[in-house]
């Protein structure tokens, strides 16, 4: 696998992990939340699983960047 398509996994995970707290945002903001307590409690347990899709798939991108910057200095 190359490191492109690293990249761009990861980009694509912190891309659905960003969309998607945006999603349980707007469910705890809406009525339906208001009305059914237990809402609350699903969408702050998916919202902070997809906070730490964000936060691994940030650092995947940072360990990426870190190896290709150690290859290149290694080649230089």
């Amino acid at each position: 696998m190359s490191d492109n398509s690293i990249m761009a996994i990861a980009q694509n995970g912190i891309q659905t992990g960003m969309a998607k707290m945006t999603k349980n945002a707007a469910v705890l903001a809406s009525k339906e939340a208001i009305e059914d307590p237990g809402i609350h409690i699903k969408e702050a347990v998916d919202m902070k699983m997809n906070q730490y899709q964000v936060l691994a798939s940030g650092k995947v991108i940072e360990t990426v960047d870190e190896m290709l910057g150690s290859l290149l200095d290694e080649k230089s």
